[in-house]
């Protein structure tokens, strides 16, 4: 603001006090909101309720009405200096509100900032106004002109700001419902610094603002310094971007819904103790897009997001670790200086921020890398799971399926089928190498009947397209449970967990089929040594053969599975795993492991699952004939037209299979090579290719014919 000294000094013409000069001391009463007899606040604006104020436009300070106090010029310039009064006091009673008792529990935090900003500015004023008193008593020839200059930066500063204080104010007590209000403090909050941040063609407004802006910008790095350094949420009134979503007591509800993937059902108990805090990872935080502010991108506030869940989990652990050897205290404090450098800066360092927020992140991924990946040992936790999960410890399940194979051929007694599967699945540890094994006992066998996988689905909560299980027969509903240690719970969630049941339940389903259609060939070759009946065994050849088509198809499924999809994408998960640096990248690995494994195992595709079912269904109608088969003439393994009837849907089956297979939409699309390798695994003799194409010459001579 201009000296009063510099102005006075101008004004030497005046030799003695203007006319006026008496009425300057309450001229400057009247601009620090206190009117009299001579300056009164007229009442031009009829609230509509009490805390109503009048807008910024509605200026009521004037001069009195009284003749010939004031020439009309004089009155035109005393009234636009009373201007400065009127947003004076209402810019006073905002401060005042929001430090109130009343309020103090119900304000914006921002708001509140915002206010001390105000304050801040009119103290300021205050002391101009005080200056200028004290000079008028020395240099009594001031002229309303002189004061006019001297508060010019004022009147350029006070009308926005009380402006942008009414319109937040306005807005403010539109709000009728509590969350209703609380969204709307959220978008206030957005609003004021968006409008803050704004730049300004007046140097003295901007730097006015951008004053305002640092004071609430204060509130925003106290709320990121919690959070990214304590994994604290200091936000009262829900205004901080990072929001928690899913309470304590809410934690235990949302794993009873957890989204659900067929056949693998949710009604297995919670895994471990460390499930709540598993949810708190997944669910309990996320971002509010309406509450972020305009100079934090979506991508940084996901960092900041993942930086505070990723502390809380380091500064609670269990067992014998320890919070300062997975978070050190130095790290911690030079996380604090480095957010306090950014606050104390004068202007908002949008690229400083960003720079420290990554080498944050970086550091503290890098130690929850160490947690998982080291400590927690998650490659040998991986293994486990590839062993058991996805069938890789072939000699543990080629004992588990010799031991409970008369067991699976009798319906499961709902009651008692769980128990009775516990017996042989221990008695195989014991004669496999899983006996040595310490991650077997992480596992359980489970037996739940399942509902019907759309309604568990929808009663979840569940949007994701479903996969598809083909169906074999009523022991489809077995499942293993494996105890996840915290923190492995951050990756092997009961939805990560869900899909490695589904892919197990698909495998156990495959080799079950073989080692029924292997059972069969043995029952098969027994009757034909104790038989010498050569027209019985002819009429008998055809099944022999279709028993062979039928375990050449499932075999070579199991292969693709097992070899092509499993083995690979094993060896490129333990890749990235070994070459991670940290948390983000090992997580990325394991999801794009599994959805590797499903999709590649076509379990996302209901028309493969469909055909695939159908096959199934086939080739335990044949080992019926076979179990049945007392090696008589009239039984149905030794009746031709049956066993015809089943390879002619077999063969159809398996022919409509390989055409959907070489569909055009199926190649077109990004499954094109996972296709070609499945064909060429199915098909690598030609023969399925040969057995369809014969199956359409056959359709075009039938066709043919009827024309």
């Amino acid at each position: 603001m201009q000296s009063p000294d510099s102005v006075l000094a101008s004004e030497t013409q005046f030799q003695q006090a203007p006319p006026y000069s008496k009425l300057l001391p309450e001229l400057l009463l009247a601009l620090l909101g206190h009117t009299g007899d001579v300056f009164v606040e007229k009442a031009l604006f009829v609230p509509e309720r009490p805390s109503q104020q009048p807008p910024p436009d509605r200026c009521n300070f004037a001069v009195t009405d009284a003749p010939g106090l004031v020439s009309t010029s004089e009155r035109e310039a005393f009234n636009g200096l009373l201007k400065l009064g009127f947003h004076f006091k209402h810019l006073a009673a905002f401060v005042e509100s929001e430090r109130s008792h009343v309020r103090l529990h119900a304000a914006s935090l921002y708001r509140r900032a915002l206010a001390t900003g105000v304050s801040e500015l009119l103290d300021v004023y205050r002391a101009a106004i005080l200056q200028i008193q004290q000079h008028m008593y020395h240099h009594p020839g001031l002229t309303l002109a002189g004061l006019q200059h001297l508060l010019l930066d004022c009147q350029m500063i006070l009308p926005p700001v009380h402006q942008l204080l009414h319109t937040l104010q306005q807005d403010n007590v539109s709000g009728s419902q509590l969350m209703q209000l609380l969204q709307t403090k959220a978008s206030h909050r957005e609003k004021l610094l968006a409008t803050l941040q704004a730049q300004c063609g007046i140097p003295e407004l901007h730097s006015c603002l951008t004053r305002l802006l640092w004071h609430c910008n204060q509130v925003l790095f106290q709320q990121l310094s919690a959070w990214m350094v304590h994994g604290l949420l200091q936000d009262t009134h829900n205004e901080f971007f990072i929001q928690q979503t899913v309470k304590p007591n809410q934690q235990t509800a949302a794993l009873s819904t957890a989204p659900s993937l067929p056949q693998a059902q949710s009604q297995a108990p919670p895994q471990s103790t460390g499930d709540s805090n598993a949810t708190e990872w997944h669910k309990g935080f996320q971002v509010s897009m309406q509450a972020l502010p305009p100079h934090v991108s979506v991508s940084i506030a996901e960092s900041i997001l993942f930086v505070g869940k990723a502390v809380r989990v380091l500064q609670r652990p269990t067992g014998p670790l320890k919070s300062h050897d997975l978070l050190p205290q130095s790290d911690a404090i030079s996380f604090a200086q480095a957010l306090r450098q950014l606050q104390q800066q004068e202007v908002f360092d949008q690229i400083g921020f960003e720079h420290t927020v990554d080498v944050i992140r970086t550091k503290v991924t890098g130690q929850l890398w160490q947690l998982v990946v080291v400590h927690a040992e998650l490659p040998a936790h991986l293994a486990a799971l590839k062993n058991y999960f996805l069938l890789a410890k072939g000699d543990f399940y080629h004992s588990f399926l010799a031991e409970s194979y008369e067991l699976m051929r009798l319906p499961p007694r709902d009651a008692t089928a769980e128990g009775d599967l516990t017996i042989p699945f221990q008695q195989s540890a014991l004669k496999s190498t899983a006996d040595q094994d310490p991650f077997f006992q992480h596992l359980k066998i489970r037996y739940v009947k399942a509902t019907d996988s759309s309604e568990a689905a929808q009663a979840s909560g569940d949007k994701r397209k479903l996969l598809h299980v083909p169906k074999y027969d009523k022991w489809d509903d077995v499942f293993l449970e494996y105890h996840v240690d915290w923190p492995l719970h951050l990756l092997l969630t009961p939805q990560v967990m869900a899909k490695y049941n589904v892919v197990f339940q698909y495998l156990l389903r495959l080799k079950r089929i073989q080692i029924d259609l292997e059972s069969s060939w043995a029952v098969m070759r027994r009757q034909a040594g104790r038989s010498r009946d050569v027209p019985l065994h002819t009429r008998r050849l055809p099944l022999w053969h279709l028993r062979h088509h039928m375990a050449y198809i499932i075999a070579n499924l199991q292969i693709y599975v097992q070899v092509d999809v499993i083995e690979a994408q094993s060896s490129v998960l333990s890749q990235c795993i070994a070459n991670a640096q940290d948390f983000s990248e090992a997580e990325r690995a394991h999801e794009t492991f599994m959805d590797a494994v499903v999709t590649q195992s076509f379990l996302d595709m209901k028309a493969i699952s469909q055909m695939l079912e159908g096959i199934f269904s086939l080739c335990q109608r044949l080992c019926g004939f076979v179990q049945r088969d007392d090696g008589s003439s009239d039984t149905d393994a030794a009746d031709p037209d049956k066993i015809a009837g089943l390879a002619a849907e077999f063969k159809r089956r398996a022919n409509m299979l390989y055409t959907l297979l070489q569909s055009n939409k199926l190649q077109s699309s990004q499954r094109a090579p996972y296709l070609r390798q499945f064909l060429l695994r199915i098909n690598y003799n030609g023969y399925v290719e040969n057995e369809a194409v014969r199956q359409l010459r056959q359709g075009d001579v039938i066709l043919r014919g009827n024309i």
